[in-house]
Parts: C-alpha cells; sequence; structure tokens
C-alpha cells in the first residue's frame, strides 16, 4: 500500500511539473505550385417531358452525340465516366390562391444525365466546351485543372510547412533570449489542395470559335503548430 501511495504521490507531482512548463505555441503554413496535369469538367443534358419516356429519349439521344463527338477529336472511355443520372418527375406549381383541398400533381418527367470528364488533354478545354454545346449539352461545370495524383505532393508541402515552423520558432527563441528545449507535439491542421477553376458567364453559341482557355498552376498548402517546451 505504501509503494502504491508512493507512485501516485510521483505521478501527481509529474504531471503538476508537465502542465507548469513554460511553452511556445506557434503555427506555420507553407503553399508549393505544381503544373496542372488534368482537365476536369461536368457536362450535362436535362431534358422535360410530359412522359418520362418521352423525356428519356431525347435526353439519351443528345448524351449519344455528346460522346460521339468526343470519340470523334480522340477521347475514350477512360477520360470521362457517369456523374449523374436521374428520372424525377414535375409537380403542377403552386396557384396564388389555391382551394381549400389543392394537391399538386404531375404534369412531366426531368431527366438529368451528366459526364465527369477527367483527361490529361489540357489543351482541349475550349474545344470540347463548343463540341458538347453544339450536341446538345445544356450544363456545362465545374470546370477546371487539376492534379491526377495530388496525394504524392502532400510530402512536399509537409516537409516545407515543418522547416517554416522550425525557423519561426528559433527566430522567436532568438528574439527573445528563451532557448529551445523539445517539441511537446505536432499538429497537422489541414492540407488543401486549390485547383483553378474557370467560370463561364454563358453558354457559348452553335458556331462560335472554341473559348481559349488555359491551363493553370495547382496549389498544394499544408499548415502544422508546433508546441515547444522553453527556458
Amino acid at each position: 500500500m505504501k509503494l502504491k501511495l508512493l507512485v501516485l504521490s510521483f505521478l501527481t507531482i509529474c504531471s503538476i511539473y508537465a502542465q507548469d512548463v513554460p511553452k511556445l505555441h506557434l503555427s506555420a503554413s507553407a503553399t508549393i505550385w505544381k503544373p496542372s496535369d488534368e482537365l476536369q469538367l461536368k457536362i450535362g443534358v436535362i431534358t422535360l417531358g410530359e412522359t418520362a419516356e418521352g423525356a428519356l429519349a431525347e435526353n439519351s439521344g443528345k448524351m449519344r452525340k455528346i460522346l460521339a463527338s468526343l470519340e470523334m477529336v480522340g477521347f475514350d472511355k477512360n477520360d470521362y465516366e457517369t456523374s449523374q443520372f436521374s428520372i424525377n418527375p414535375t409537380y403542377t406549381p403552386y396557384p396564388q390562391n389555391p382551394p381549400p383541398h389543392w394537391r399538386p400533381s404531375i404534369n412531366g418527367y426531368e431527366v438529368t444525365n451528366s459526364i465527369l470528364i477527367h483527361t490529361p488533354k489540357l489543351d482541349m478545354a475550349g474545344q470540347v466546351i463548343d463540341l458538347a454545346n453544339q450536341a446538345g449539352a445544356n450544363s456545362i461545370t465545374d470546370i477546371r485543372f487539376g492534379l491526377r495524383h495530388s496525394r504524392d505532393y502532400w510530402t512536399e508541402a509537409l516537409t516545407a510547412a515543418g522547416t517554416n515552423a522550425i525557423s519561426d520558432a528559433q527566430a522567436i527563441a532568438r528574439a527573445t533570449g528563451v532557448q529551445l528545449i523539445r517539441v511537446l507535439s505536432i499538429t497537422l491542421n489541414h492540407t488543401q489542395v486549390r485547383s483553378p477553376q474557370i467560370n463561364l458567364p454563358c453558354m457559348a453559341k452553335v458556331g462560335d470559335a472554341s473559348p481559349p482557355i488555359e491551363p493553370g498552376e495547382v496549389s498544394i498548402e499544408a499548415n502544422v503548430t508546433l508546441v515547444y517546451e522553453i527556458k
């Protein structure tokens, strides 16, 4: 029993001592830039019809034309995948002064079909948009240039952030006259990948020249927090 009391007392003293250790808390970040190697965009067709069959037939026809246009310029099934497909009923609009027992009724159907393109053919962004538009696409969104394997660059960003944190800690120690003893904790706050995104103000009209779109660089940002014991 006496031995247990001594051990508990020792642990208590260590805990109190650890809480009273002078500490330096600091956060640092780093951003690296890499040339984009992948074009990404969503191409969709939205159709309305009185029947689900009619809306689906029209939608499927336009989507087949879009895929055929992409294949003509060298795209294959590795360059795109289905992003969304849905068939939903549409309802009569809510009247201004509805009768007491008014209920909405189905007045048609909406079919949405979209594909997500992810391809290394960066220089074809404008041509793809123009071809899809002419083939019947009425939704072209999320146009961006990214990295196919962004995870491969995280280590480089984290190393730079850690180096910046150590450099900042050493500078603070020199300026304040304290001594860095050891690192008590390291926390990864976040790692973010930001891709250049293009916003088209409106759909290009049939017959217009392909919109000029140039790929940019992708930023990978890492942020870390260090806690030092100091004296």
